[in-house]
């Protein structure tokens, strides 16, 4: 009986990495472009470069006069009013609570690059794609790497590269070496983007895997609940306040009266804190992240490390390195194969 072959790794690498090499450009390219998009905004609309942001009071009037879809509130960074209709556009609003300009789905090129980079255009069943990609891809770094590592004593010029011209004839060899050492040199911020864009598509099984691992919570917090009624947004901020003292109001909910909240030292830009009011006004649950388990702590870890909403500059320029070896690694990569097979 004949025994059957089974790919090696070197294969497994090559025909993952000829399959994904779209992909990952896109992923790349869209990425890198969206670690910029608030000045990428004001840049294309220069209206929106607010010189300070706009008040909680006037975002609570504005607010007053919608009952449908949600609203981020202004930050420095984004010192903007904008809220999101029930049809998916975005309105945007100033100082005075005037409206600013309104962004419609596949209006500009922002918008095309978050459709693409959040479900490839496809809406859920993009994403359900993205999942499987994603799973892909990790096996196509973690290969690139067992490849690459030094099978004897470990040496600099493991990472040389000798600079030819690609078209040439020995550009073969400055293709493969900068493709081996960009993905060694970078293999951290590669990883890191991988790993995480994979957890974020499997956002609820790591939560939940999570947790059990790590079920362990603060039962120390308590909260004081004011005795009054809130049936506009400018009560509700107030009561926020009162509930969670220091934390900032991010993101609110117009048509369930409900509301997001971050922490100082908080990692999600948006939070993970949340008070609802009924149709009374009458507050009915309040959320804080610091008094859940553990395990769904570090997990809404995951999504500020991808879009790299802490450490400030720093983690950006790693991140925006990350994104950079993922456009050169599919280039280098097929632009040898081809030349290898043109060759043989």
């Amino acid at each position: 009986m004949k025994r059957i072959k089974l790919p090696s790794l070197t294969q497994w690498h090559r025909w993952l990495g000829l399959v994904l090499s779209g992909w990952v450009l896109l992923m790349a390219v869209t990425g890198s472009m969206l670690l910029f998009k608030n000045q990428w905004l004001m840049w294309q609309y220069p209206n929106l470069r607010l010189e300070t942001p706009v008040s909680h009071t006037t975002s609570a009037t504005i607010a007053d006069r919608y009952k449908a879809g949600y609203a981020y509130l202004p930050t420095h960074d984004r010192p903007w009013f904008e809220l999101v209709d029930g049809d998916g556009n975005h309105h945007y609003f100033g100082l005075q609570g005037e409206h600013l300009l309104t962004r419609a789905p596949y209006s500009d090129t922002v918008s095309w690059f978050v459709e693409l980079h959040h479900h490839l255009a496809l809406d859920k069943f993009g994403k359900d794609i993205l999942g499987v990609l994603s799973l892909f891809a990790l096996v196509l770094i973690i290969t690139g790497l067992v490849r690459w590592w030094p099978k004897r004593q470990w040496r600099w010029k493991n990472l040389a590269i000798r600079f030819y011209n690609p078209f040439s004839a020995k550009g073969m060899q400055t293709l493969w070496q900068l493709h081996r050492s960009t993905g060694a040199i970078v293999f951290i911020p590669i990883a890191l983007l991988m790993f995480t864009g994979s957890a974020i598509m499997y956002a609820s099984t790591v939560k939940d895997g999570l947790t059990t691992l790590l079920p362990m919570t603060d039962s120390r917090i308590q909260h004081t609940v004011p005795d009054r009624l809130a049936t506009h947004w400018q009560e509700r901020f107030e009561i926020a306040r009162a509930v969670l003292p220091n934390a900032d109001i991010r993101l609110i909910y117009l048509d369930s009266g409900r509301m997001r909240l971050k922490w100082p030292d908080e990692w999600h830009p948006n939070g993970r804190n949340y008070i609802a009011f009924d149709d009374r006004g009458t507050l009915t649950t309040i959320t804080d992240v610091r008094a859940r388990p553990l395990g769904e702590q570090i997990a809404h870890m995951v999504y500020p490390l991808h879009v790299a909403a802490i450490g400030g500059t720093a983690m950006t320029l790693v991140i925006l390195a990350g994104g950079i070896a993922l456009l050169l690694l599919p280039v280098t990569g097929v632009w040898f194969y081809l030349k290898r097979r043109n060759k043989r």
